[in-house]
C-alpha cells in the first residue's frame, strides 16, 4: 500500500474540533468490525458522558468520524488513549488512558493511568477498575509495545520535582499480558535537558508540592518531555524511542532517544535535528504526540497532531513517513508543507 503524497503533512479529517493526542490501531483481519484503521483522540462530550472520539478508515486517506469510544460516567478530564488488541481476552480491545480528578482548573490534577476494555475497536469501552499508577500524583500518555526480548512494556510520562529541572519526563516498566498491572519497577527513559523542552518559564502550580516552593510567592521553570513512543528499532538494530517536548500550545516538536552502548541518548538538541518540528513559515505549528504505524511493505509512518495555518488553530491529526538517516536517526521532516492550509480552510 502506498499513501498518496498529497495526504501527508496535512489534516487527514479537517474539522472544527480539536484532535489532540492521536493514537492509531490496526486490528488483525479477524478482529475488524468496520474499518482497517482506527484513530483515537483526546476529547470529551459532556452531554453523552463519553470521551475519546474515534475515526475509522479503510485506506488512511478517507476517514469517517465515529462516536466517542469511552463511557466515562463522571465529569473529568480524560487524556491520550492507547488501544491494544489482546486476543486472549473476552473483551479483547484494551484501552489505557489517564483521568484527572476533575475539569477546568482540576483538569491537570491527579491524572492516573487507568484501563478500560471493549468487544469492538470502536467501543464502547468501559473502565475495568484497574489503576496502573496509583502511587503517582501525575501520570499521562501511555504507550504499550513489545521490547526486543518479546516482553510487553508500558512507557508513560510522569512529573519529577525532587530536583531540577522540574517538569515531566518519561519512564517505562514491564506490564502483564492483560495490561492490568506493572510487574517491575519503573526506569527513567528521559528527563528534560534542552531549552526547547521548557513548557513555561514561570509556572505556578498550587496543586503540586515542591520542597522549598511557596506558590504564593514563587514560580518554577517547568519543562515537559512527554508522549513516549516505544518499540522502534533502527536499521543498525538499536532501540529507539520518540517523545514530544515543549509546550503543546506554544513551541512543540518530536525528539528521539537512541540506544548507544546500552544507554539511551537524546539526539535532539533542537533547531535542525527534530524528528519533526514546526515550520511557521509554512503555517505548520506544534507537531507532536505521535503514534507509530508500519505498513506491510515495511514503510514506517507517524500519526501526529499539528496546528495548521495559525499557532492557535485547533490540533488536527496528520500523517508523515518516518525515515532513517545513514547514522540510524529517525526523521519525519518534510522540505515543503502544503501551502494551501490557512486558518480559513480549518
Amino acid at each position: 500500500m502506498i499513501v498518496p503524497p498529497e495526504t501527508l503533512y496535512r489534516p487527514l479529517f479537517p474539522e472544527d474540533y480539536d484532535q489532540g493526542d492521536p493514537y492509531i490501531l490496526v486490528p488483525p483481519p479477524e478482529a475488524r468490525s468496520r474499518f482497517r484503521y482506527y484513530v483515537y483522540t483526546t476529547g470529551e462530550d459532556p452531554d453523552s458522558g463519553r470521551a475519546f472520539p474515534v475515526y475509522g478508515s479503510h485506506d488512511l486517506v478517507t476517514w469517517q468520524r465515529l462516536d466517542e469510544a469511552l463511557l466515562v460516567g463522571l465529569q473529568s478530564s480524560h487524556w491520550a488513549p492507547c488501544v491494544r488488541y489482546l486476543p486472549q481476552l473476552e473483551l479483547p480491545f484494551v484501552m489505557l488512558y489517564s483521568r484527572a480528578i476533575g475539569v477546568g482548573p482540576q483538569g491537570h490534577v491527579g491524572h492516573t493511568i487507568r484501563r478500560a476494555h471493549a468487544r469492538h475497536a470502536e467501543g464502547p469501552f468501559v473502565d475495568s477498575g484497574h489503576v496502573l499508577t496509583d502511587d503517582l500524583d501525575f501520570a499521562i500518555d501511555p504507550d504499550v509495545y513489545r521490547a526486543p526480548d518479546g516482553s510487553l512494556r508500558l512507557a508513560f510520562a510522569m512529573d519529577f520535582v525532587a530536583d531540577e529541572p522540574y517538569g515531566t519526563g518519561i519512564v517505562e516498566a514491564a506490564i502483564d499480558d492483560d495490561l492490568t498491572r506493572l510487574i517491575d519497577p519503573r526506569r527513567i527513559l528521559a528527563r528534560p535537558q534542552h531549552d526547547w523542552h521548557v513548557f513555561e518559564p514561570s509556572r505556578v502550580m498550587p496543586w503540586k508540592t515542591i520542597s522549598g516552593i511557596d506558590w504564593s510567592r514563587h514560580s518554577v521553570r517547568w519543562h515537559t518531555v512527554e508522549a513516549p513512543v516505544g518499540g522502534l528499532v533502527s536499521p543498525q538494530g538499536k532501540r529507539v524511542y520518540l517523545y514530544s517536548g515543549g509546550c503543546f500550545y506554544g513551541f512543540y516538536a518530536v525528539g528521539a532517544l537512541v540506544e548507544e552502548k546500552g544507554e539511551l541518548r537524546d539526539v535532539t538538541g533542537g533547531k535542525h535535528d527534530f524528528v519533526i518540528g514546526p515550520r511557521p513559515e509554512d503555517g505548520f505549528y506544534a507537531p507532536g504526540h505521535c503514534s507509530w504505524l508500519q505498513l506491510p511493505d515495511g514503510q514506517d509512518y507517524l500519526l501526529f497532531h499539528a496546528r495548521f495555518g495559525a499557532p492557535d488553530a485547533k490540533r488536527q491529526m496528520a500523517l508523515a513517513p518516518l525515515h532513517w538517516t545513514g547514522d540510524g536517526l529517525p526523521t519525519a521532516s518534510h522540505p515543503l508543507i502544503p501551502d494551501n492550509l490557512t486558518p480559513s480552510t480549518m
